[in-house]
């Protein structure tokens, strides 16, 4: 049977994170560079990204190095992060002018110290294999970890998904009963064993948290039975 809500194909893959500025940026285990969703009001996407880490001159340097940014500003910062305003640099060979030519829709993109982590919508398999091909015939390092028909739900659009960092930093604490009442860990215990500062975790947990509330929060609201 067809699902009327089926529509296109979401592919999960992995990038190396490019840029001689990008080993000093690798060294902090705070290190967390986020592609914020938005609309364009113009003919090309100026992509935002809110950047998370100790160095923020490491950050910079990073944007400023890596070969698909053209340009760079910074639009605001606080302690959760500071906010960029970027603009693509698309040249022939490169990952994003793959995804251009296919009618791609990155979804989400993620760059930690394991490298990009993006999702990406193409409106069709022939679209998909296309892709694919290309990145194959112009040497393109990608490391597909995911492909299946997308679902558009109207009731829940689309939303930027945890980072890999705090899933693994919510998956941990959970096994490890920081959940629980009373705590049958602590959370420095936690933070040893990813190798970072119990600051550090208590920050990754809380913006992870707040995440799935809100998106809990948005499916009540969103579901008409829940009224």
């Amino acid at each position: 049977m067809t699902d009327d809500h089926a529509s296109g194909y979401e592919v999960e893959l992995g990038h190396p994170l490019a840029g001689p500025s990008s080993d000093v940026a690798l060294d902090d285990p705070e290190f967390e560079l986020t592609l914020v969703g938005g609309i364009p009001v113009t003919g090309e996407p100026v992509p935002y990204f809110v950047a998370r880490g100790s160095d923020r001159e490491a950050l910079d340097g990073l944007l400023d190095d890596h070969a698909s940014i053209d340009r760079f500003e910074p639009i605001s910062d606080g302690p959760e992060g500071r906010l960029y305003r970027c603009e693509w640099a698309t040249r022939d060979g490169d990952i994003i002018s793959a995804i251009h030519e296919c009618d791609g829709i990155v979804r989400r993109m993620v760059g930690t110290s394991y490298g990009w982590s993006l999702s990406v919508y193409f409106p069709s398999n022939e679209l998909t294999t296309r892709f694919h091909d290309a990145c194959l015939s112009r040497d393109i390092d990608i490391d597909v970890r995911r492909v299946e028909p997308a679902r558009l739900d109207e009731r829940h659009p689309p939303d930027i998904a945890l980072s890999e960092k705090q899933l693994t930093a919510l998956r941990l604490a959970f096994e490890r009963g920081y959940f629980e009442t009373p705590k049958e860990t602590a959370l420095d215990d936690i933070a040893s064993q990813l190798g970072i500062t119990e600051q550090a975790l208590s920050q990754r947990l809380r913006r992870a948290l707040r995440h799935l509330v809100g998106s809990a929060i948005d499916d009540l609201e969103r579901d008409p039975r829940s009224e």
